[in-house]
């Protein structure tokens, strides 16, 4: 039996079409490094969450604190927005590992 995709699968499929365009934009001959590069980045994101007030922990991540602006033709850096954009969800358990999977089962 198939289980109905959640809020956050279907997110994450849907990012992929926007990240899967980014990437074709990419001259051919570097899409295969670009992508290899990209997933790394995009697969150090760490679920784990911090309730209020809990001390900071590896979960904890400002994925753009070391970038004034993105660089789009940097895998890495597009793989930090996409990141922090899963940290902003407000139920990092739960949603942002639907996101993840979403976006890894779809890439």
């Amino acid at each position: 039996m198939l289980m109905k995709e959640s809020r956050g699968e279907k997110y994450g499929r849907n990012l992929t079409i926007w990240i899967n365009y980014t990437i074709n934009t990419i001259p051919e001959e570097e899409r295969a490094d670009y992508k290899t590069r990209f997933m790394a980045e995009l697969k150090k994101y760490s679920l784990e969450p911090r309730k209020k007030g809990e001390p900071k922990n590896r979960g904890c991540v400002w994925e753009l604190d070391d970038l004034s602006e993105v660089n789009i033709r940097n895998p890495e850096e597009l793989a930090k927005l996409i990141k922090e954009g899963i940290h902003l969800t407000y139920l990092k358990t739960s949603t942002s590992a639907r996101i993840m999977k979403g976006l890894l089962d779809n890439l």
